[in-house]
């Protein structure tokens, strides 16, 4: 149970932590996480149709506070990036902002400034300072509220929605939990293991090669199969039928996103699906791989040296592209790439540093030499040329494993997360994780077409919470 704050925040605190939020609020609205936050903002109004214009208000608080990109960071850490001059004192609040609270509370007491409250989830109590003489709840109420960290005591952020009664706030709560179990590590792990062989009953393999003008079509045939049409032999549920019973109310698809200029642009796509990397979308693969089958690729592919040099550098382009060829023919693929960087000594070793070279740069390491070199000694001394063999079947492995370990983990650990952000940022396993997990297009079991965000909670809402409304404050 956590202990009750005796500190009184001053007004030039609350003045603080206000300023911090209007600009923390514009670097996502309108600085450098406007299309990812209009992206997120519009997914979830369509899938959860709320009935409320406040709804918007808590999609920005989550937005701020619990969404993550693919690297695990969320808008703070961005925000901080952005601020290498900012006063120490703000860059500690927002820090400490990272282990903010999104729960319903049960109201022990309030008073002059402050209010105590009890989390239902854990039974914890918590004092909250607040600027009003008076606060405009009662004891024995229960709200939705997010508590931010403002040095030793907590304060509001953003709206918070009084609930009824103890009935609905229990049903919110549940509601909650839900969809925590949905996002959930092990549920994410599933899913990607039925949507994979979700593709291969429906396709009859987990690779399949389409015109660039049924694409769309394909996709959202493939989309129909894996959410209202397959049926878990478990609970003979459909994801749509399991959302709607777990959560109450209707799951609403939205549109696929706009697919990246690489793939506008091909004859054909081929759509790949990857355990690990999801639904990947690579143009004109079926011509890049011909490159690997032969010899002699120019009597193939006359513009094999372009098209191999896309794959290289654009980050469009999953690396998993040259993992599939490199499986079946790896030394055709280190042959092809001795050839097209002039290294004659160049081993698939190096595979990872070459493409991570050329799709995600670093300042400093303009040498590709360089990037091997560092590549070798964050992975240790690699065996010599005669276990080369070994050597590529780890290598995969290792990036994998590697790219897993940029999850975002626990919200208990999002603070030392951050910290530790700069010094990680270059490193061969913070940028292949960045490269190995940016898929062209991903579907997901519960049927969003994601970008890059998760939730971790859903933001308050009013419609799918038992018995009367929730009013706002």
């Amino acid at each position: 149970m956590s202990s009750v704050s005796r500190s009184t925040t001053s007004p030039v605190q609350f003045d603080r932590a206000e300023r911090l939020k209007i600009e923390l609020v514009g670097f996502a609205t309108k600085g450098e996480l406007k299309d990812e936050y209009e992206l997120q903002h519009k997914l979830f109004f369509e899938a959860a149709q709320p009935d409320d214009e406040h709804e918007a208000e808590s999609v920005l608080d989550w937005f701020l506070f619990d969404w993550f990109d693919e690297d695990g960071e969320g808008a703070i850490v961005r925000y901080l990036d952005t601020q290498p001059g900012l006063d120490e004192t703000d860059r500690e609040i927002l820090l400490d902002w990272l282990d903010s609270i999104n729960s319903v509370f049960e109201i022990r007491s309030a008073n002059k400034n402050s209010l105590q409250l009890t989390e239902l989830d854990s039974g914890d109590i918590y004092a909250v300072k607040t600027r009003l003489d008076r606060a405009p709840f009662k004891r024995g109420q229960f709200i939705i509220a997010r508590l931010l960290p403002l040095g030793d005591d907590l304060i509001f952020s953003g709206l918070q929605f009084l609930m009824p009664d103890r009935e609905s706030a229990l049903a919110w709560l549940e509601m909650r939990r839900a969809f925590d179990a949905f996002d959930s590590p092990e549920a994410v792990e599933k899913a990607r293991r039925e949507q994979v062989a979700a593709f291969c009953e429906l396709f009859g393999c987990d690779e399949l090669t389409v015109p660039s003008g049924k694409l769309n079509s394909t996709l959202e045939r493939f989309q129909r199969y894996l959410i209202t049409e397959r049926r878990d032999p478990e609970t003979g549920m459909t994801p749509a039928e399991r959302f709607r019973k777990e959560l109450g109310q209707d799951l609403s698809v939205p549109d696929l996103p706009p697919f990246p200029e690489p793939v506008v642009g091909a004859g054909e796509v081929t759509i790949l699906c990857d355990d690990f990397d999801g639904i990947v979308l690579l143009p004109d693969f079926n011509r890049f791989k011909r490159i690997f089958e032969t010899d002699k690729p120019e009597r193939q592919v006359p513009d094999w040296k372009d098209l191999v040099w896309t794959y290289i550098k654009n980050p469009d382009i999953p690396i998993v592209a040259f993992e599939r060829v490199a499986e079946q023919f790896p030394l055709r693929v280190e042959k092809v790439l001795r050839s097209l960087i002039s290294d004659k000594d160049f081993s698939l070793e190096h595979m990872y540093a070459v493409l991570l070279h050329y799709k995600q740069p670093v300042d400093g390491l303009e040498d590709l030499k360089d990037d091997q070199h560092l590549w070798d000694l964050f992975n240790g001394n690699l065996p010599p040329a005669k276990n080369r063999k070994n050597a590529r079947s780890t290598s995969k492995s290792r990036a994998r494993a590697k790219a897993a370990q940029k999850k975002p983990r626990s919200k208990a650990t999002a603070k030392q997360r951050a910290k530790k952000t700069a010094a990680t940022k270059g490193t061969p396993a913070a940028r292949a994780s960045a490269v190995r997990r940016k898929p062209a297009a991903k579907i997901s079991a519960a049927g969003k077409s994601k970008a890059a965000g998760r939730r971790t909670a859903p933001p308050a809402r009013k419609s799918a919470v038992k018995r009367g409304s929730a009013k706002k404050r």
